[in-house]
C-alpha cells in the first residue's frame, strides 16, 4: 500500500459497487430508450437499412418501400397523413446502430436481422466468400431485411467469383447472361456457370438443367443435357444444403423433381 493510501473499508466498497452498478443501470435504460426510437413502426425491428420518408420518421428501406408499392393513396403507416415517396438514407442513423450492435449494447429481440446482416457484412468484408454469397442471395430476393437491389447482389457474388468460390461463379454467371444488375454478357455467364458446375456446385448445375430444358440464355433445347445436369443438381442438393446458397436448396429441388417428371413422361 502507498504511503499515506488508507485502505478502503468493506461498507466503503459496497457502496462503491452499488453506485457502479446503479450508473450502468441508468446507462444501460438510456440504450434502451435509444434503441427503441430507431424501431421501425412497420417491421417493429430495428432497420438494416434505415431511410427517412416523407412523414419525418425512420423505417427499414424493403418495409417501407412495400407500403409505398401497395398504396393507392399514400399515407404515412404512423400518422396517417398523406405523403409522398421519396426515400433518404438515414445515414447518421444507419452508423448509430452499427457502432450499438458492434459494442455490444443491443439485447433486444428487434435487433435480430440487424445482427445478423451487420455479422454478415463484417465476415464479407474480411474475405468470407461464403457470407459474400449470402449477401448476394438477400439483395437478389429481397430477404432477412433487405430491399431487393440487383446491383449490390452482382457486387458481392462478383467478389467471392473473383476470389474463385464455385456458387459465387454460378451467381455471377446468372447475373450476366440475364442482365441482373449488370450489362448482359452471355458467353461469359455462360462460360462461368459451366466452370462451376464443372466443380459440382449444385445451382449452376441447376441453371445449365433449366437452360438446356428451355432453350434459353443462348443455349440450345437439349432435354438429354437437360436431364443429366438437373439429376446432378438434385443430387448435389440432397448431399451438400451449402452448395446452394441461403434458402434456394429446397425450391430447387421441387423445381428439379418437377422437371424430371415433365422429362420422364414425355419420353415415355
Amino acid at each position: 500500500m502507498a504511503p499515506g493510501k488508507r485502505k478502503a473499508t468493506v461498507p466503503q466498497l459496497k457502496a462503491e459497487l452499488s453506485a457502479e452498478k446503479e450508473t450502468n443501470k441508468r446507462r444501460k435504460s438510456a440504450m434502451d430508450e435509444i434503441v427503441k426510437e430507431f424501431i421501425c413502426p412497420i417491421s417493429l425491428e430495428l432497420p438494416v437499412e434505415p431511410v427517412t420518408a416523407e412523414d419525418g420518421r425512420v423505417y427499414n428501406r424493403a418495409d417501407i418501400q412495400k407500403h409505398i408499392d401497395n398504396a393507392d393513396n399514400l399515407r404515412s403507416p404512423v400518422t396517417g397523413a398523406p405523403m409522398g415517396p421519396t426515400l433518404v438514407p438515414a445515414v447518421q442513423v444507419q452508423n448509430s446502430l452499427h457502432a450499438l450492435i458492434e459494442g455490444g449494447e443491443v439485447e433486444d429481440d428487434s435487433a435480430g436481422r440487424l445482427k445478423e446482416f451487420t455479422a454478415t457484412r463484417k465476415k464479407a468484408e474480411a474475405g468470407d466468400t461464403e457470407a459474400m454469397c449470402d449477401l448476394s442471395e438477400c439483395y437478389f430476393c429481397g430477404m432477412n431485411g433487405l430491399h431487393k437491389d440487383d446491383k449490390q447482389a452482382y457486387a458481392w457474388c462478383s467478389k467471392a467469383a473473383d476470389l474463385d468460390c464455385a456458387l459465387g461463379m454460378a451467381y455471377k454467371g446468372f447475373h450476366l447472361y440475364r442482365g441482373r444488375g449488370v450489362d448482359i454478357d452471355i458467353a461469359a455467364g455462360a462460360a462461368l456457370v459451366g466452370v462451376a458446375a464443372g466443380r459440382d456446385n449444385a445451382l449452376a448445375c441447376y441453371n445449365l438443367g433449366v437452360e438446356y430444358y428451355d432453350g434459353d440464355s443462348g443455349l440450345p433445347k437439349n432435354h438429354t443435357l437437360a436431364k443429366y445436369w438437373l439429376t446432378k443438381a438434385l443430387e448435389l442438393n440432397q448431399d451438400d444444403e451449402k452448395n446452394t446458397g441461403v434458402d434456394l436448396r429446397d425450391i430447387i429441388i421441387e423445381i428439379c423433381e418437377r422437371k424430371l417428371g415433365e422429362l420422364a413422361e414425355s419420353e415415355s
